[in-house]
């Protein structure tokens, strides 16, 4: 409703939205909030501390803030991502006959500065990233975005549930963290936060344990080892003085904690950038290497072949181990599957043993830290997600609604990428939102079904993936020809099955992404 003559109505505007990474470089500091602040957070975990008090940090959670009081937010995880939308209040009144409008002071009486606990966390989020996709082909001043953004904050009042206070331990836990890592650089007693806790030393490690999965101690000198890091990448660092620095004291026992945590020592890491590095890996750790512009490498793949048997394989993996040997690298990455032979690979060089993770992301970022490469690992996301929306929506005006599949022929069972769980996967059905076939499991990786008994596959597009000798490739034909669903089949009717490279390795690295994308775009333009 409009107002009369002589009163003043408040108007809250957007006035931008972005959506931001923060890495963990120890606390980051926010003095100037601009106004009023929304800030949504979708990955990562941390704690955030407004006027000494101690907020957790997760996912779908929302945050107002005001301009008023300046922030630290501490980074429990490796990174922290949020929507970050800025508010703009402004007053409408009308005198003698005309309207004016002004901007307005800031004003906390919208909300609770801090957490809003909001009845609907993962709907609210799903409303901002919908927000957000529709900012970046119009701007915030368009009418459409404004009235969206309307309704969403005129929806908050009503979704805002009264706060839920922690318990004790918990608020205590969060605030001797934030003592961590303000203090982390000076020697600190567990009693000293068993007592900012209000707890006794014994409690407060059993509860510390219990909610963050680490000791005191252990989680104090994590602060301690990232804070280390960024102080080895100055110009002539001295590991004595930084283990002072940083609260370790012992240079030692910093280098042997460092190494633990990272899997390098400090002196290679300051020498990062110019290592000569191998990987033993079945997961293109060598493409990520390349990707990330590091192109002399050496790759083992010891990867078992049952076809080839036992001894075969064996021979095999020696023959590149010997080979790797000769190449003399200063420092071997390697993934999961190459645990039986990490022993050996230590006796070339030092080796890093990668988590394993279905994530690629953590697989190249974790790479991209070892070598110094974080900024071009970002850049590779920021310039692939920007290709991934234009395929999305390349795809969407040629392929549409069509069901997509991928199968996988070997030489007695066809094998059906799933959903869930597998860099391809995610990437056509939930980065490219392609529609799946019928036989497509929904929350599984992969689904095996035996080729005489090949159930009804409907279809649009058929992506075979066949990698069998010619032999074993004319018996499975025949064998799926027989079956009359292979005739039945939409994609076989329509003439729309593609013999696809080995998309389900090449997902594993951004330049394989890019040449899937590259394939899909061919084909449907």
């Amino acid at each position: 409703m409009l107002p009369v003559q002589g009163q003043e109505y408040s108007l809250l505007m957007l006035s931008s939205i972005r959506k931001r990474r923060f890495h963990k470089r120890n606390t980051l500091h926010i003095k100037n909030i601009p106004g009023e602040m929304l800030l949504v957070a979708t990955q990562g975990r941390g704690i955030l501390c407004i006027d000494n008090q101690a907020i957790p940090i997760k996912p779908n959670q929302t945050f107002y803030l005001i301009g008023s009081k300046p922030i630290e937010v501490m980074l429990e995880s490796d990174f922290i991502e949020f929507y970050v939308l800025v508010i703009r209040r402004m007053t409408i009144s009308k005198k003698k006959g005309s309207w004016h409008c002004a901007n307005a002071a800031s004003d906390s009486s919208l909300f609770q500065t801090g957490r809003l606990q909001l009845k609907q966390g993962k709907q609210h989020l799903e409303s901002i990233e919908q927000l957000y996709e529709e900012c970046r082909s119009k701007s915030v001043k368009d009418p459409s975005i404004q009235l969206k953004f309307q309704s969403l904050i005129q929806q908050l009042p009503g979704e805002v549930q009264e706060p839920i206070e922690l318990e004790d331990a918990s608020k205590g836990i969060d605030q001797s963290i934030t003592y961590m890592y303000k203090h982390f650089n000076h020697k600190i007693k567990l009693e000293t936060l068993s007592d900012i806790a209000g707890l006794t030393p014994t409690s407060y490690s059993r509860s510390f344990k219990k909610t963050k999965r680490v000791s005191p101690v252990e989680y104090l000198n994590h602060i301690r080892i990232d804070a280390s890091k960024e102080l080895l990448q100055q110009h002539d660092p001295s590991i004595k003085d930084i283990s002072t620095a940083v609260g370790f004291g012992n240079e030692f026992y910093f280098s042997r904690m460092f190494k633990n945590s990272f899997g390098i020592s400090p002196t290679m890491y300051i020498k990062r950038k110019q290592l000569k590095v191998a990987v033993a890996s079945c997961f293109r750790f060598q493409d990520c290497l390349r990707d990330l512009g590091v192109e002399d490498t050496y790759e083992l793949n010891g990867y078992r072949h049952l076809e080839l048997g036992i001894e075969e394989n064996k021979r095999r993996t020696e023959v590149q181990l010997a080979e790797l040997r000769d190449y003399r690298p200063d420092l071997i990455i390697a993934d999961y599957r190459h645990l039986p032979i990490h022993n050996q690979l230590m006796l070339i060089a030092p080796t890093v043993m990668v988590d394993f993770s279905m994530d690629w992301r953590a697989y190249y970022v974790r790479i991209a830290e070892l070598l110094g490469r974080e900024k071009e690992a970002q850049q590779t996301f920021s310039q692939l997600d920007l290709r991934v929306k234009f395929a999305k929506d390349a795809l969407m005006d040629t392929i549409g609604l069509q069901s997509v599949s991928v199968i996988r022929l070997y030489s007695r069972k066809i094998r059906v990428q799933g959903m869930v769980d597998h860099p391809l996967n995610h990437l056509l059905y939930a980065e490219l939102g392609l529609k799946p076939g019928s036989c497509v499991p929904l929350n599984e990786r992969t689904k095996d079904f035996a080729v005489e008994v090949m159930p009804t596959f409907d279809t649009d597009f058929l992506l075979i993936d066949k990698r069998l000798t010619p032999l074993e490739e004319t018996n499975q034909y025949m064998s799926m020809l027989k079956g009359t669903s292979w005739d039945a089949m939409k994609a076989v009717l329509k003439n729309q099955i593609r013999v696809i490279p080995n998309w389900i390795s090449m997902s594993w690295a951004p330049s394989g992404q890019n040449q899937i994308l590259d394939d899909l775009l061919h084909w449907h333009a």
